[in-house]
């Protein structure tokens, strides 16, 4: 029996998910709805070795963290994974957590994960003046009237699925939960993820967040909608003095993400393996980070980053994948 030729497949499915990228990109880019940095947080990133590798890691993303990076390489990427993170960013200021796990195929897909993403500030100082209905002045000045927190969480159920050889597909269905003082608030969203490989270690992927421009609905009867963005990601991979070597180049475009010039920040990272050790450097924006891995056995590696910053404290996260 002749093998069935499944190129032409996978070039309709490629035009498909290309045509289909480009339309919701297109409808939601310019919407005068979206509020200004209402997603940021959710760009923050997960996972020390991601993040020290300057965010470049839509193209790379190959653990339990994908359903976060780029849901498409949940297809070929992990198989029963936990992955946790913690990190006090800035010298405390904010705590950061992210936990995930990955599995095998479930129903239609070739790989899930579930993810949960945290932001927490406490210690916010809310003022107020002693007499409102004067102005502020020596007698009349700004007083601590109370100390609040507030906290961000994003749960992620993610999966992925190969067609081809070479092309994988995935999506992130997104609740929100936001939390400022006694106010609370709550959102849905939507991420679209590919990755094609191009040829033999090379991959390109792209992640569009936030498709359907994310609603927020506050209990004040106000609603903050989240701007669309893309990521783009290029990676290369190769074996290199009898190691693993990979070089990861990617950026973002869309929502409010720019850098000092305007322009749509770059990231890069490399990392290079060799036994039970992986060294990592990158930037992002002009922001150096650094990281190191260690495997301990066959299913757990622990993660460490640095994140240079150019007005605040630089940040030290740790994460730590374990496979079951």
């Amino acid at each position: 029996m002749t093998k069935p030729n499944r190129r032409p497949r996978l070039n309709v499915m490629a035009r498909l998910i290309v045509m289909t990228a480009a339309v919701l990109w297109a409808g939601v880019s310019g919407s005068e709805a979206a509020s200004g940095y209402a997603g940021e947080f959710l760009a923050v990133g997960a996972g020390a070795r991601g993040m020290a590798l300057g965010n470049a890691f839509v193209a790379l993303a190959d653990d339990a963290t994908a359903g976060y990076w780029n849901p498409a390489a949940l297809a070929s990427g992990p198989s029963n994974q936990a992955h946790f993170m913690h990190a006090e960013r800035y010298s405390g200021l904010v705590d950061q957590d992210f936990v995930a796990v990955a599995g095998g195929g479930r129903l239609m897909f070739d790989g899930v994960a579930l993810s949960i993403l945290r932001l927490g500030v406490d210690g916010i100082e809310f003022t107020a003046v002693p007499d409102a209905s004067v102005p502020v002045g020596p007698d009349n000045r700004p007083v601590v009237s109370s100390t609040e927190s507030a906290a961000d969480y994003a749960v992620y159920l993610s999966a992925g699925r190969r067609f081809g050889d070479r092309l994988d597909v995935g999506a992130s269905a997104k609740l929100l939960y936001r939390t400022v003082a006694d106010f609370t608030a709550y959102g849905v969203g939507l991420d679209l993820g590919a990755r094609f490989q191009l040829a033999e270690g090379v991959s390109l992927a792209a992640n569009l967040r936030d498709a359907t421009t994310s609603p927020i609905f506050w209990d004040t009867d106000t609603t903050d909608r989240i701007k669309p963005s893309l990521s783009l990601g290029v990676a290369y991979t190769m074996t290199l003095a009898g190691g693993q070597a990979a070089l990861a180049v990617g950026s973002r475009a869309g929502g409010d993400a720019s850098d000092d010039a305007g322009a749509a920040p770059v990231h890069a990272g490399l990392e290079y393996q060799a036994g039970r050790i992986a060294l990592r450097g990158g930037f992002e924006e002009e922001r150096q980070t650094y990281g190191l891995g260690l495997q301990f056995g066959r299913k757990m590696e622990v993660d460490i980053a640095y994140l240079q910053h150019d007005e605040l404290e630089g940040t030290y996260l740790l994460s730590a994948t374990v496979g079951f």
